[in-house]
């Protein structure tokens, strides 16, 4: 096959790999919208239990939010991206994505579409969906509550329930943006690379990774500052928004770096 780019191609490449890989998809999506609509029924009912005990409780009612969207974001990130390509770890079913009638740039990049915008696009939409529908319904709990002498009742009605926004998240966070597209290319090369358990075997890797990078930057830091000392509190390195961005740079560079790799290895595979 050649390896010249073809859109009508591509897209057959993508009807048929929806009805291949949809299943999965679907159901780790399910699996996403039930842990998140797990913590706010939990929520719900910490609202109807606490109501009646503490004023402030509602400031707090949905403070896991954040944490919640990123972590599990992430997490079903890596997931849908670890499992891509493991059927070419499987002789049979290798051999029959081998033969599949489309260049290796095509199914490289249907590969992202469906592990990387398809899942963030997907799973952005089902945390506002949810998060909308909770909050409603809590304004509606709060609304539905009759006013009294009562200040916990009052403090309650008086408290409207906020939507998760942008003024939820750290400031800094866009330049963290990076993270979701390095992640998937990490476990997308791993999905290719590793020939059985491949979302395990990326994710022990990495954290092997990060472990001895972080031992082997603490020990140099260490070494390079002792006996030591700062002549000048005004230096590249010391404004907080420049490191930021030197994170930025080195995240996107990576994520290249892997797509790149994962690219050639997909070649591998099929030769």
């Amino acid at each position: 096959m050649s390896d010249l780019f073809d859109i009508r191609r591509l897209m057959s490449l993508i009807n048929r790999q929806w009805i291949s890989f949809g299943k999965v998809y679907i159901m780790s999506i399910g699996i996403a919208a039930g842990v998140i609509a797990a913590f706010y029924g939990y929520a719900v009912k910490e609202f109807f239990y606490n109501f009646s005990a503490e004023p402030g409780f509602m400031k707090h009612l949905l403070s896991f939010r954040p944490v919640l969207f990123i972590f599990l974001g992430l997490l079903f990130v890596t997931i849908i991206a670890g499992t891509y390509f493991s059927d070419l770890g499987q002789k049979p079913k290798a051999i029959f994505e081998i033969l599949i009638p489309a260049s290796r740039l095509e199914k490289f990049i249907t590969a992202l579409f469906f592990s990387l915008f398809i899942t963030m696009i997907s799973y952005v939409l089902i945390y506002m969906v949810i998060d909308f529908g909770f909050v409603i319904y809590l304004r509606k709990a709060v609304a539905s509550i009759s006013l009294s002498d009562n200040d916990v009742a009052n403090a309650a009605i008086n408290s409207k329930v906020p939507f998760l926004s942008m003024k939820d998240f750290p400031a800094r966070l866009p330049f963290f943006y990076f993270l979701p597209f390095l992640l998937s290319a990490i476990f997308l090369l791993g999905s290719i690379a590793f020939q059985n358990f491949q979302y395990i075997k990326t994710a022990i890797s990495l954290i092997i990774f990060i472990a001895v990078w972080t031992i082997t930057l603490v020990y140099l830091m260490n070494a390079l500052t002792r006996n030591t000392m700062s002549v000048s509190d005004r230096g590249l390195w010391n404004e907080e928004l420049n490191i930021f961005r030197l994170i930025l740079g080195i995240g996107v560079f990576l994520t290249l770096v892997f797509w790149i790799i994962g690219f050639l290895r997909l070649k591998e595979k099929e030769v």
